[in-house]
């Protein structure tokens, strides 16, 4: 019942939303400007890189779409399960926001797969902000676990919006080309 209510009104925001857009095409006139206005740090990466970053971070949307969904249904091992696999210090891309080790010496002297090499063409400040993403996907991850056991959602979303904040502060900060 909650995931019917929960389609139906994003649908109704969506309608509400795209008329809106439809009655005043100057909206398509000052989106287009903000484009071309963009203050973001463009991050250049080789094109098979682009696509990977690009890939990894629609699959991290998707992500947070499946774990919402989790969390509605009251399904939070679930929705923790997806947190670690897909989005957590254990998940494939964290591998490129993983820096130096303890020693001080570069993880790789030769990147093995696509998620260190992009680590090699990442800003310092895209990375940092990428590694705080999955540290804060592990602890919401900790978070559902206990929310799992206890039914005590409350710090688990507050959790799962350190994560939201971390992409959010990301894309407000750097464009991908």
């Amino acid at each position: 019942m909650h995931r019917i209510l929960f389609v139906s009104l994003a649908a109704i925001a969506l309608a509400v939303g795209a008329s809106a857009y439809a009655q005043d095409p100057m909206d398509h006139q000052k989106h287009m400007m903000a484009i071309a206005d963009d203050g973001r740090q463009l991050v250049n990466f080789p094109p098979e890189i682009r696509q990977h970053t690009l890939a990894n971070m629609r699959d991290h949307l998707q992500a947070l779409s499946e774990i919402l969904t989790a969390m509605s249904s009251t399904h939070y091992a679930k929705a923790a399960q997806i947190a670690n696999a897909r989005l957590g210090m254990d998940s494939p891309s964290a591998e490129g926001c993983k820096g130096d080790d303890a020693a001080g010496a570069p993880r790789m002297q030769k990147p093995g797969n696509m998620d260190h090499q992009m680590a090699q063409f990442m800003p310092e400040g895209m990375r940092r902000i990428g590694l705080e993403m999955h540290q804060s996907a592990s602890a919401f991850a900790a978070q559902a676990t206990i929310a799992s056991k206890t039914g005590n959602a409350k710090p688990t979303l507050a959790a799962l919006s350190r994560v939201v904040e971390q992409c959010a502060a990301c894309h407000t900060t750097y464009r991908v080309h």
